[in-house]
């Protein structure tokens, strides 16, 4: 973390910036995630649409062109990070450029100063992952079929990502393996803490000059933002032990690495376990009995009050 003394940061800036700026920065990003997401889509659907048609398409094509670029899987896992996971690290790191931040400070990018808090904190989020079947428990007990057009829209939803995912695993042979473990499981782990966990977390700690606000309210965009809303409540869980985990340690190299081992599972569950069944695998990872789940969530308690109460590493405010 930035020495911050004297309202100075003396590494970065020479000032610290305060709330109204933090709000600033946090409406930049936001801008900068948007304009990316539009730059960068443009940019993967003209690649496809050349790779799979010899020509650039428009994007009335897309769903077409997503649909033909399942049969090459290599393909579409480049066009999923073009589109997808791209434009939070160009976000990220154009908000930092813009508001003339050092990026390994402002994000947190720098090693964990302590490793007992690093691996405390990893320790938490494996207590905590096998939980996601008992929250997946709890948002299901949400009705969404007394919407019943937003409940059709929902399952649409669902049926496009299972779809896609399944698509991404493709043949399961050695080299599919390793680009999904690339693709699937660490460019996404980069590109989400960058910008939830690095940037955003930042900014709303500088707005609300409270931590735990900040986690969750960026837990909140996260699980928003994939728009998955039958599994919404575990990702949101997710998301908040991957904030603590950044938090405590000062570093968001430890939710990456959090980040990154939690997908790794799920790609190595899908190659090795469930064939390549992306709804096998969810029902795989809800079979956790209620009884082992409650003595986790006793675990998860006990190492997250020890963690709060003894990590000298925790990130400090960016902003005055």
């Amino acid at each position: 973390m930035d020495d911050l003394q004297d309202d100075k940061d003396t590494e970065s800036m020479n000032f610290r910036p305060h709330r109204m700026q933090a709000l600033f920065h946090l409406l930049l990003g936001v801008v900068f995630f948007f304009g990316s997401v539009a730059l960068l889509g443009g940019i993967a659907m003209a690649l496809g649409s050349f790779f799979i048609y010899g020509q650039m398409g428009d994007a009335s094509q897309l769903g077409s062109l997503v649909n033909d670029l399942k049969t090459n899987e290599l393909a579409l896992k480049i066009f999923v990070f073009v589109s997808s996971s791209l434009p939070l690290i160009v976000a990220a790191l154009l908000a930092c450029i813009f508001i003339k931040a050092t990026p390994i400070h402002y994000l947190s990018l720098h090693a964990p100063k302590s490793k007992m808090w690093f691996f405390s904190s990893l320790a938490f989020v494996v207590v905590c992952v096998p939980l996601m079947g008992f929250m997946l428990d709890i948002n299901s007990l949400v009705d969404f079929s007394q919407w019943p057009e937003f409940y059709a829209w929902l399952k649409a939803q669902d049926a496009t990502n299972i779809a896609m995912y399944e698509a991404m695993v493709g043949d399961k042979n050695t080299f599919s393996f390793i680009t999904s473990l690339v693709f699937m499981a660490l460019a996404p782990a980069i590109a989400e803490e960058l910008f939830f966990r690095g940037f955003l977390m930042n900014a709303f700690h500088g707005v609300f000059r409270n931590m735990h606000v900040a986690i969750l309210v960026t837990a909140l965009l996260f699980s928003l933002i994939h728009v998955q809303f039958t599994k919404f409540i575990p990702m949101f869980f997710l998301a908040v032990v991957f904030g603590y985990a950044a938090y405590w340690s000062g570093s968001i190299w430890t939710s990456i690495t959090a980040h990154f081992i939690n997908n790794a599972l799920a790609v190595a569950q899908l190659y090795f376990f469930t064939d390549g069944d992306y709804t096998r695998a969810v029902e795989q990872g809800a079979t956790v009995p209620l009884a082992v789940s409650l003595i986790l969530l006793a675990a998860a308690t006990f190492i997250f009050r020890y963690i709060q109460t003894h990590s000298h590493t925790k990130t400090q405010n960016f902003y005055v």
